[in-house]
């Protein structure tokens, strides 16, 4: 799929559960349609409801689904990387692995990688997180601690 011009970017809510931790937990999860046009889709973040995802791709044949920067629509798709206030998906059984204590947060470990891949990224760039309203790299540097 090559984009020319200006790309639509569409937000499809997703809506499911998911039980981890001993807990059952509602998500509404955001995923992204990319397209230049209305014969192809890229599907970025997609999550519980592949029905929802097929009707709002509308017939376009999905070229892929990814999670991504997108350098020439000025956005990133962070999935639950980077969220609307700081690091995501952070305090969880499975967010350190090295670790027992389920108390235990990550939040060292996942700020690496974003103030290393994300945070050099210019700061109007938009972030399009995989839960909750947009936002951008400039708001969410001071919520990253500093090495």
């Amino acid at each position: 799929m090559s984009v020319r011009g200006a790309a639509r970017v569409e937000r499809v809510v997703t809506s499911g559960t998911f039980s981890l931790d001993g807990g059952t937990f509602h998500v509404d999860t955001d995923v992204w349609l990319v397209g230049g046009d209305d014969e192809e889709v890229l599907v970025l973040d997609a999550a519980h409801d592949a029905e929802a995802i097929h009707r709002a791709t509308t017939g376009r044949r999905v070229t892929a689904i990814v999670c991504t920067h997108a350098p020439f629509l000025n956005a990133v798709f962070t999935g639950d990387t980077l969220v609307h206030g700081g690091p995501g998906a952070t305090g969880r059984s499975y967010s350190d692995r090295s670790h027992s204590d389920r108390s235990y947060s990550d939040r060292p470990a996942i700020e690496a990688p974003i103030r290393a891949r994300l945070l050099p990224l210019p700061g109007d760039t938009v972030v399009h997180t995989g839960h909750g309203r947009d936002t951008t790299i400039a708001a969410e540097r001071p919520s990253v601690h500093t090495a």
